[in-house]
């Protein structure tokens, strides 16, 4: 049987990738720029961390890497999540340039010499055609003759505890072969409950002696008498006295879900860089006077409970909030492979 044999770029830890190889389709490579994910990636999946980054890869090196590690007969995929960043709402309101907006150009350009049969591609849900880059990029996969669809898919609705909406691209350029969204199977809702409760109690600076990764961010004196002073189960921080008050928190209420507890029976925040730091969004645990595990935010993103993370601190938090929750992944990758299998 043909196989869909596929490259992740901006790979990182490797959501995307493991999301795909559940669906299917085998991933034999992942490149990134970051080198802290090396040990994440590979240690995790069946395939080989490539560090470099896109701008210093050529057509040639990817049209190798398919000759070596592809079966004649078999299909190819390139897969890529370029940095959502420069594309969010924040950083188009400062107005200001970032290098990594022209990442999507350089995956346009992999595409553009390499043609692979199938093309996916991910980024922040407000990309569309009105920005010269992901014009660009649409005018490409046009000319090369693939047929493709773009929408924005909210990772709650394929069995992600997690709000988080993103736009997918898939592409085709094999005759007689449609992808749509229209197949895309969705999952019954699941909670925070569903996702976490069952983990072991652990407090701010003493961690779970059974699982290294389920360790919680050491708080400062302030801010657990603030989190001690936030009601469970979602409590924000309108009941705290005057005293643990910042002074923006005195003059308007901006990010209300600052310093914010999670709820049980609802669905996670967004899950960032900077999880696993209480103050950065509602990350508060929903009953322990703490933030989010390391472990609790990796589940929450849907990966294995067995997926093992490597790096200080700081860059676990920062791979698992950049990556593509596992299981919005996988039922993407399902489009593909039940288009022709």
């Amino acid at each position: 049987m043909k196989k869909i044999q596929a490259i992740d770029f901006f790979s990182g830890a490797g959501g995307l990738t493991k999301g795909l190889e559940l669906a299917g389709i085998n991933v034999f490579a992942g490149i990134d720029f970051e080198k802290s994910c090396k040990d994440t990636y590979e240690k995790n999946n069946d395939a080989i961390f490539i560090n470099k980054n896109i701008t210093n890869i050529t057509v040639k090196e990817i049209k190798n890497l398919f000759k070596e590690n592809v079966s004649k007969g078999d299909y190819t995929m390139l897969a890529g999540c370029a940095p959502c960043q420069p594309y969010s709402m924040i950083n188009t309101r400062k107005k200001q340039n970032d290098d990594r907006k022209t990442l999507l150009d350089e995956f346009r350009r992999i595409i553009n010499g390499v043609k692979p049969h199938f093309v996916l591609m991910e980024n922040v849900s407000r990309l569309n055609q009105e920005n010269p880059y992901f014009f660009n990029f649409i005018v490409m996969l046009q000319k090369n003759g693939y047929h493709f669809e773009y929408k924005v898919l909210n990772a709650k609705d394929f069995g992600v505890a997690q709000n988080r909406k993103r736009l997918f691209l898939i592409a085709c350029r094999i005759k007689g072969v449609r992808l749509s969204f229209d197949n895309i199977q969705k999952q019954s809702p699941i909670t925070l409950r569903d996702v976490i409760y069952n983990l072991e109690s652990i407090e701010h600076d003493r961690p779970s002696e059974k699982d290294t990764l389920h360790r919680s961010k050491k708080l400062n004196e302030i801010n657990l008498r603030r989190i001690k002073s936030t009601p469970l189960n979602g409590g924000l921080r309108t009941n705290w006295s005057d005293d643990l008050k910042l002074p923006c928190h005195s003059k308007k209420e901006i990010f209300c879900d600052n310093y914010g507890r999670l709820a049980w029976d609802k669905i996670s925040s967004t899950i960032t860089t900077k999880f696993n730091q209480y103050y950065s969004g509602r990350f508060g645990h929903p009953e322990q006077d703490r933030a989010l595990s390391l472990r609790e935010g990796a589940l929450l993103q849907s990966f294995p409970k067995d997926y093992e993370f490597y790096g200080t601190d700081s860059q676990i938090a920062k791979q698992i909030g950049n990556a593509v929750p596992v299981n919005l992944s996988k039922a993407v990758g399902e489009i593909f492979t039940s288009a022709i299998y």
